[in-house]
């Protein structure tokens, strides 16, 4: 492969580069252009750049500070080029997409040391858009096959509830009946075992209610038939209740309307998280806040409980947290985890609505 740059000072050995169809470009130590070749060159013309800009003369390094405070990508070259001219690092590489005539393109950039001449570095463009397409279509995928799990999962979760309420709960509801009616019997009689017998209907009605509270936590109507900030506020009641953990509720009157996944999603993840708070925090309070835009959802639940040092937590990552991954992922969101030792966790998710995705 082969270079055709645009310095002719340059030797034959630069000059075997001709041809080449990665771009690239010589940097002296001050990040000054010295040469070109041709492929550099097109790709400058293909993405806009206005003539002479990107070629011998312009000051690379300034070029990628300017364009920094709009471009993370600049950002983020500026800092790997100036690591390897200083001899901080012995090379740099990246990947990013520029917005071509014809589309976008992905590149990955490689920045390592090339000592000729007045240069100092060599940048090297080369594109991987093949593969990146490659990568998205496994990741698609990957998703889809998260999204039948999580779906497969909900559907058993609702036959299970279903199950539960008409068959078990009908059971126990006349179990109840049958013992209250021999309560009223014995105590015309006054028997001594009208206590015993009382006693029993508590535990029935205990059981009742918390065969009751079970079915709806496995396929809760209140999403269903309310949205998903009635669901999440009567969610945090019960678990202040049963826990004596203080939690804040901050939603907003106006959620978007979400599709029946997106808000299972965040339904089953706030329910994981009070789980894990309940269960490992140690905590006094905790926080829900759910905020909208019009491209996403934003879930995020916080404690201020002990904490725990996030590789050894993903190293030993259970069902729940894969759970929560899985929906996400399944959803195209994001899932992010904060936490240390002593400095409680956060746990938030964003997901976008319909038509964003």
């Amino acid at each position: 492969m082969s270079v055709a740059f645009t310095q002719p000072a340059l030797s034959r050995s630069t000059r075997s580069f001709q041809g080449c169809s990665d771009r690239i470009a010589l940097l002296d130590r001050w990040g000054t252009i010295v040469a070109v070749n041709e492929s550099w060159t097109e790709l400058a013309r293909q993405t806009g750049a206005t003539p002479g800009r990107v070629e011998p003369g312009a000051n690379y390094l300034e070029i990628c500070r300017q364009a920094s405070p709009f471009c993370p990508d600049a950002r983020e070259a500026l800092a790997g080029i100036r690591s390897v001219l200083c001899g901080k690092s012995r090379s740099f590489v990246m990947d990013y997409m520029a917005a071509l005539r014809s589309g976008p393109v992905y590149f990955r950039m490689a920045v390592t040391p090339f000592a000729h001449g007045e240069a100092e570095v060599a940048i090297v463009h080369t594109d991987i858009t093949e593969l990146q397409v490659s990568k998205e279509k496994s990741l698609d995928r990957v998703r889809e096959f998260a999204r039948r799990l999580v779906n497969a999962q909900e559907e058993e979760r609702e036959r299970i509830a279903k199950d539960m309420h008409d068959d078990l709960g009908n059971r126990i509801a006349l179990l109840s009946f049958s013992v209250q009616g021999l309560i009223n019997r014995r105590n015309k009689e006054k028997n001594s075992r009208l206590e015993e017998l009382a006693d029993v209907l508590h535990k029935i009605t205990d059981l009742s209610f918390a065969l009751r509270q079970l079915s709806h936590c496995l396929h809760p109507h209140l999403l269903r038939n309310f949205g998903i900030g009635v669901a999440l506020k009567v969610l945090c009641d019960e678990f202040a209740k049963t826990t004596g953990i203080r939690i804040e509720t901050i939603i907003p009157n106006d959620v978007p309307h979400l599709t029946e996944e997106s808000g299972l999603c965040m339904f089953r993840v706030t329910q994981e998280c009070l789980h894990n708070i309940a269960k490992h925090a140690e905590a006094v309070s905790a926080t829900l806040m759910l905020e909208s835009t019009p491209a996403s959802l934003r879930l995020t639940v916080s404690d201020n409980g002990r904490g725990f040092l996030q590789s050894v937590a993903w190293h030993k990552a259970g069902l729940g947290l894969t759970s929560m991954k899985e929906r996400v992922l399944g959803l195209r969101g994001q899932l992010e985890i904060r936490s240390a030792p002593g400095a409680g966790t956060e746990v938030r998710v964003t997901i976008p609505v319909a038509g964003h995705s």
